[in-house]
């Protein structure tokens, strides 16, 4: 009897946990400050078409979803910057995550986000192809910064962080030099034929502010 009260309330437990996530509006903002409540296909995605339009749903003067004579909801597609920002998570056809606290983003740079309290940035691009010289690159780079500025003042460490379940390379730099006084990160994520590099950096004063590798490893790839 026990076991099957506890398998009785994981069963709800689930239930819930699922009902809430699909009933969770997501709305995308314009460039002139219009919301539109986007609309998900059955695996609870984007819906983007070979234009590069959102789909989102059809609203009347008050807000609420327009159902067709035939009883289906009526939708359309809209101008997309690639992005959707609403309520501190970031979701494009390619990856989901939240941001961390403090971080907006930037309606003229998608795929840049800042926290001006902090001097925080975050840069998220992609490329086609050359991984692993672009590691290589940073790498030397770190070196010529260090044989430059001395151990001192700077220092670095390349290791490895799980995102999504994919081993990423990264580096970790801290400078306390006046020509960079910054806290660096840089995550090189291998996706379909080429990857991703998601560049976090932070003044100095409040690198124990934000912990960037706990950003990444949250990050869900699609």
């Amino acid at each position: 009897m026990y076991k099957k009260i506890i398998a009785l309330f994981l069963l709800v437990s689930i239930v819930f946990t699922f009902s809430s996530c699909a009933d969770k509006d997501t709305y995308y903002t314009a460039d002139d400050g219009t919301q539109y409540l986007v609309c998900r296909d059955a695996e609870d995605n984007l819906v983007i078409n070979d234009s590069g339009k959102l789909l989102v749903y059809t609203l009347n003067e008050n807000n609420k979803k327009i159902k067709s004579d035939s009883g289906e909801y009526i939708t359309e597609y809209v101008d997309f910057n690639g992005q959707v920002v609403y309520d501190g998570t970031v979701e494009t056809a390619e990856m989901r995550f939240e941001l961390p606290n403090g971080f907006v983003e930037s309606r003229e740079n998608p795929g840049y986000f800042f926290n001006s309290a902090y001097q925080g940035e975050i840069f998220i691009d992609y490329y086609a192809s050359g991984m692993d010289i672009h590691i290589q690159a940073q790498e030397t780079n770190c070196e010529d910064l260090l044989e430059s500025f001395g151990s001192e003042v700077f220092s670095y460490k390349k290791y490895t962080v799980d995102i999504s379940g994919i081993e990423c390379t990264a580096f970790n730099s801290l400078s306390t030099t006046s020509e960079y006084y910054r806290n660096a990160f840089f995550y090189f994520i291998p996706y379909d034929t080429g990857y991703y590099i998601i560049n976090c950096n932070i003044s100095t004063d409040y690198k124990n502010k934000v912990d960037f590798d706990s950003f990444v490893e949250d990050i869900l790839i699609k």
